[in-house]
C-alpha cells in the first residue's frame, strides 16, 4: 500500500481531515486518471475527500466521482454522488445535468424532469449534454420533455420572401448582424458569426469580400435535437413540416436534387434562394414524425442575382 494512502487511512482512523496539498495531488492524479479513461481509479483516489470538512473539497471530490461512475455507467452511485453535489453548489449547471441524466437512467424521471424543467427556466439554451447524457432518442420522446420545450421555445423566425432570419437580412454589414444577434464586439471572426450547443453547429451567419451577409446556414435539426430554438418559416412551414407540407404551402420548388440520405428543394426569389435539405434524423426530436420520415435538416439562404420570385401559396 502506498504511503499516500496510508496517510488517508491514518487520517481518517483519526478522524482528521487529509492535508490540503494531499488533495490537490489527488485532484491532479484523478484529473490524468479520467482523461486517460480510468474511472476506477478516480474514484479510488477522491473517495476519501468525499466527506471532507471543506465544501469545496467535498463539492469538487464528488462531482468527480460521480462523472467516474457515470462514465463505468454506475448510474445510481453516480446519482447519489451529484445529489449530495448539488447540495453544495446547486447554481452550477453541468453538474445539475449530470444529476438529471443519472437520475433518469435510473428511473427516477420526477427528479430528472425538475432539473431540466429547472434549466430551461434558468434560460438555457444549449441543452446539449443534458439531452445526450439521459440517451437523446428516449429522452426527448417523453411527453413532458417536449412540453417542456413547447412552453419554453424560442422562435427563429425566417422570412423567406425578404431574404431575412430573426430580422437580419441578406446584403447587410457585418456589424449590423453582430448587433443585431446581441454579440459582443470581437465575436466571430471577419467571415462568420456562428452559434453552437456542445460540439453542433446551430447556425452560422457568412459575409462577403465586403463584410456583407452572403449566406446563412440554419442546422434546423440540431436546433430541434440539442435546444429550445424552433425554426418557423412562415404559415404551415416550421421545424416539422415535412417536404409535402413546405411544398403545399409555398408551391414547386424551382430545384430539386436528391443525394442518398436526402433531398434538397430550393426555391428562387428576387435577389437571393432559399434551400431546405431534408434527411432521416439521427435524433428524433419529433417523436410524432414516423421513424423514417425525413426530417428539416438545413435551411441556406443565399445572396444571388435578382431572379423571378417564387411561388408562395397561402
Amino acid at each position: 500500500m502506498s504511503s499516500l494512502i496510508l496517510i488517508w487511512l491514518a487520517a481518517a482512523l483519526a478522524g482528521e481531515e487529509p492535508p490540503q496539498d494531499d488533495f490537490e495531488h489527488a485532484l491532479e492524479r484523478a484529473r490524468l486518471a479520467g482523461a486517460r479513461h480510468r474511472y476506477e481509479e478516480v474514484v479510488h483516489l477522491l473517495s476519501p475527500f468525499s466527506s471532507d470538512a471543506d465544501p469545496e473539497r467535498r463539492y469538487v471530490a464528488l462531482a468527480e466521482i460521480g462523472r467516474a461512475w457515470f462514465h463505468l455507467g454506475r448510474y445510481e452511485p453516480a446519482r447519489r454522488a451529484f445529489r449530495e453535489a448539488v447540495v453544495i453548489h446547486p447554481e452550477r449547471a453541468e453538474t445539475a445535468i449530470y444529476l438529471q441524466a443519472s437520475s433518469y437512467l435510473t428511473g427516477d424521471r420526477e427528479q430528472a424532469l425538475l432539473v431540466f424543467r429547472a434549466l430551461l427556466e434558468g434560460g438555457a439554451r444549449d441543452l446539449y449534454l443534458a439531452v445526450t447524457l439521459s440517451g437523446a432518442n428516449r429522452f426527448l420522446a417523453e411527453p413532458e420533455v417536449q412540453e417542456l420545450l413547447a412552453r419554453h421555445a424560442v422562435p427563429v423566425v425566417v422570412d423567406p420572401s425578404a431574404g431575412s432570419v430573426m430580422g437580419v437580412a441578406l446584403g447587410q454589414p457585418r456589424d449590423t448582424v453582430r448587433q443585431a444577434l446581441g454579440l459582443e464586439p470581437g465575436s466571430g471572426t471577419a467571415r462568420s458569426l456562428s452559434a453552437e450547443a456542445g460540439p453542433v453547429m446551430l447556425w452560422a451567419f457568412l459575409f462577403d469580400d465586403a463584410a456583407e451577409l452572403a449566406e446563412v446556414i440554419l442546422l434546423a435539426a440540431n436546433m430541434a435535437a440539442y435546444t429550445p430554438y424552433r425554426l418557423e418559416l412562415g404559415p404551415g412551414v416550421d421545424w416539422r413540416a415535412s417536404p409535402a407540407a413546405v411544398i403545399a404551402a409555398w408551391g414547386p420548388p424551382s430545384r430539386t436534387s436528391a443525394g442518398d440520405d436526402g433531398v434538397s428543394m430550393t426555391w428562387t426569389f428576387p435577389g437571393h434562394d432559399l434551400m431546405i435539405d431534408f434527411a432521416v434524423p439521427a435524433v428524433a426530436a419529433d417523436p410524432a414524425r414516423p421513424p423514417e420520415a425525413a426530417a428539416m435538416r438545413l435551411v441556406r439562404l443565399t445572396a444571388g442575382p435578382p431572379a423571378a420570385p417564387a411561388r408562395m401559396e397561402r
